[in-house]
């Protein structure tokens, strides 16, 4: 039995130990999606969290049909894509145009370590909603396709879309930048 089966069935029980030794197995990746997704640390944490309470909340009767790292990564993700939803809604823009820069005088700087990484994330902001949510979620989420295809509800074509459309906003976003150094 693999250690996530083993955590769950320990959550189950009401073991409040399990949901402590998942929290920090997964919290790492998880605020780095959700800094990804939203682009700002406390936000991203805040995302974190609420998932993590849903989660303990549906924990007795979830039957989860694939691995729990991809669950966690999508709840993560569906908390970021309805708080910038209602961020949109709220400033009446599309969620598409919402943009958060990225301020390296944040914690969030921690989470780039180069300058490279830096350009690159700077680059991934500028990127619509959806191209950077499938981005992010197959790249650091480390999600197939048709995972994000049926996370997000659209056709795995259209998911693949997005990543290629993505990834080629962001070479010609790092292209510009270098021409301009």
């Amino acid at each position: 039995m693999s250690e996530d089966k083993q955590i769950l069935k320990q959550l189950q029980k009401g073991d409040k130990d399990a949901l402590r030794l998942l929290y920090e197995k997964y919290a790492d990746i998880l605020v780095s999606v959700a800094v990804s997704l939203v682009s700002d640390i406390q936000t991203a944490e805040d995302c974190l969290h609420d998932a993590f309470i849903d989660f303990a909340t549906a924990v007795p009767g979830l039957r989860i049909h694939g691995n729990l790292r991809s669950y966690l990564i999508s709840c993560v993700a569906n908390r970021a894509r309805d708080l910038l939803r209602k961020r949109a809604k709220l400033a009446n823009v599309d969620v598409g145009l919402v943009e958060l820069a990225a301020n390296t005088d944040e914690p969030s700087s921690r989470l780039t370590t180069s300058e490279g990484a830096q350009q690159v994330f700077d680059a991934l902001v500028q990127l619509p909603y959806e191209q950077r949510e499938v981005f992010i979620l197959h790249v650091q989420g480390d999600m197939t396709f048709q995972q994000i295809a049926e996370q997000v509800g659209a056709s795995i074509n259209t998911v693949q879309s997005r990543y290629r459309y993505g990834i080629e906003k962001v070479r010609s976003l790092l292209n510009t930048e270098c021409e301009n150094e």
